[in-house]
C-alpha cells in the first residue's frame, strides 16, 4: 500500500474558526473553503464573534466562509458580499464543473432543522466572495428543498447531479440533474420513488460517486438507521433506472477492523473520489464514531480497508480533495456522549504526489514562516514562481492593494 497510509493532522498558525458540524469544503488552487456549520455548544456572548455581522441572526449556526491556505497553514475569515444562503447545515457544496473558481452551495438547513429548506443553487467566486442565487430556467424539473442530499458534478458534461434528502419529516431519493451549460441552466427531473421493487430505501447523508454513465449511493440513512456497502444502490442515467451493484469484500481486513471485508454501515461519512477510485472515511451509525478509511475501486468494485486511521474519529464533518489527489477533511462531531465538534484539519495523499509536491511541502515545512519572506528572496533561493503563488491569499491581496 503506497497510499493513504498516513494521516497528518495540519498545525494551523494564527486564529481558527470554531468547531463545528454539517459544514461542507472544496479545494481550490492550494486553498480549501468551508462554507456554514453548527454548533450549539458555542456561546451566543462568544467574544471571538462579537464582530461577526450574522452570529447573533445565525447562531447555533454559522454563517460564515473561511478560507484555509493548505501552505502557510493560515485561516482567513472571508467578508461574504451578496446573497448568502440562510441554510448552513448538512447543504452541499462543490466546484462548479465550468467555471474556475466558483463554488456552487445548494440545499440545506437552517435551525430549528427541517422548518426552513433549500432548492437554490447559489453561486460564490472565491477570490471575491461574492454569492449569487443562479438564475435557472422555469420548469417543471425543480428538486424538492431538502437538506442532507448527496450531489455531484460531471466536469465533461457540466452537469450537477442531486440525489435524495430529507425535509426533516420524510425521506427521498428523487434523482434530479442541473444543466450548467444550458443558458439559463436548467434542472430535469429525472427519477421519483414510486415502490417499484429495486427501487433503494430513502435516506439522507449519504455520498454519491459517478463512473460511466452510472451514479453509486454509498452509506447514508435516517435519524434512525444506517444504510451498508455490500450492495450499492445504482442509479443508470441512461436508462433512468434504478438497480444494486455487488461489491466484492476485502479478504485481507482482519476481524478487528471489519466483520465481513466491508465498511460498517454508516451516515454522516466523508467521499472523495480520485478517477476511477472512491474513499470512504469517518461516519457514525447511531452507536458508533468511525474513525476508518475505506476505497471502493469502481473498475471492479472492489473493497479496499486502507492502513489510514482517522487520528480523530469524526461525523458530519467535511472532505475535499486536490486535483493531484491530496485530501483534506476538516471539523465534525468527535464525540457522541459529550455532542462536542473539532476545528481539526487533517490531510492524507490518496495518490503517490509529484516529486515537485512533495519537495514543496517538505520546504514548507520546515520553514514554516514563508509567507513572511520576500518572494525576491524565495526566487533568488529558487523556488519556482508557480509554488510562490499558493503564498497568497485573496485576503492578503486585498490588503496589499
Amino acid at each position: 500500500e503506497v497510499t493513504g497510509v498516513q494521516t497528518c493532522a495540519l498545525p494551523i498558525f494564527g486564529s481558527s474558526p470554531k468547531p463545528r458540524s454539517g459544514h461542507r469544503i472544496v479545494y481550490h488552487k492550494g486553498k480549501i473553503y468551508s462554507f456554514g456549520g453548527f454548533n450549539p455548544a458555542v456561546d451566543g456572548a462568544d467574544p471571538d464573534l462579537a464582530g461577526d455581522a450574522f452570529w447573533q441572526d445565525s447562531k447555533p449556526l454559522f454563517k460564515e466562509l473561511w478560507e484555509l491556505n493548505l501552505t502557510t497553514r493560515r485561516w482567513t475569515k472571508s467578508l461574504m458580499k451578496g446573497e448568502i444562503p440562510e441554510q448552513l447545515a448538512s447543504h452541499t457544496a462543490v466546484a462548479h464543473p465550468c467555471i474556475p473558481g466558483v463554488m456552487l452551495v445548494y440545499g440545506g438547513t437552517g435551525a430549528p432543522f427541517g422548518l426552513t429548506t433549500s432548492n437554490t443553487v447559489v453561486a460564490c467566486h472565491l477570490e471575491t466572495q461574492q454569492f449569487s442565487k443562479l438564475a435557472v430556467a422555469d420548469g417543471a424539473g425543480h428538486p424538492m428543498p431538502l437538506y442532507g442530499q448527496a450531489v455531484i458534478t460531471d466536469e465533461e458534461q457540466g452537469l450537477f447531479y442531486t440525489v435524495g434528502g430529507t425535509s426533516g419529516f420524510n425521506y427521498f431519493m428523487d434523482v434530479n440533474v442541473l444543466d450548467l451549460r444550458a443558458q439559463p441552466p436548467a434542472w430535469q427531473s429525472l427519477y421519483r420513488l414510486s415502490g417499484l421493487e429495486e427501487e433503494p430505501e430513502a435516506r439522507y447523508r449519504h455520498e454519491l460517486c459517478l463512473h460511466r454513465g452510472r451514479l453509486y449511493v454509498l452509506g447514508g440513512g435516517t435519524s434512525f438507521s444506517a444504510d451498508r456497502f455490500e450492495e450499492l444502490p445504482t442509479f443508470h442515467l441512461r436508462e433512468k433506472r434504478w438497480s444494486y451493484t455487488r461489491t466484492k469484500p476485502d479478504t485481507s481486513a482482519t476481524i478487528d477492523n471489519s466483520d465481513d471485508g466491508y465498511p460498517e454501515a454508516r451516515r454522516c461519512h466523508g467521499t472523495v473520489q480520485v478517477a476511477d477510485q472512491a474513499f470512504v472515511v469517518g461516519g457514525y451509525d447511531g452507536d458508533d464514531v468511525f474513525g476508518d478509511a475505506w476505497r471502493l475501486d469502481l473498475s471492479n468494485m472492489q473493497w479496499r480497508r486502507l492502513r489510514l486511521e482517522l487520528p480523530l474519529p469524526v461525523y458530519f464533518h467535511a472532505v475535499t480533495v486536490s486535483k493531484e489527489g491530496k485530501m483534506v477533511m476538516f471539523g465534525g462531531v468527535d464525540s457522541i456522549e459529550q455532542n462536542t465538534r473539532t476545528n481539526k484539519v487533517f490531510t492524507s495523499w490518496l495518490t503517490v504526489p509529484s516529486l515537485k509536491s512533495m519537495a514543496w511541502e517538505a520546504v514548507c515545512h520546515y520553514t514554516p514562516h514563508i509567507a513572511q519572506l520576500s518572494q525576491a528572496a524565495l526566487l533568488a533561493e529558487g523556488v519556482p514562481s508557480g509554488c510562490l503563488e499558493t503564498l497568497a491569499s485573496p485576503a492578503t491581496q486585498a490588503a496589499c492593494g
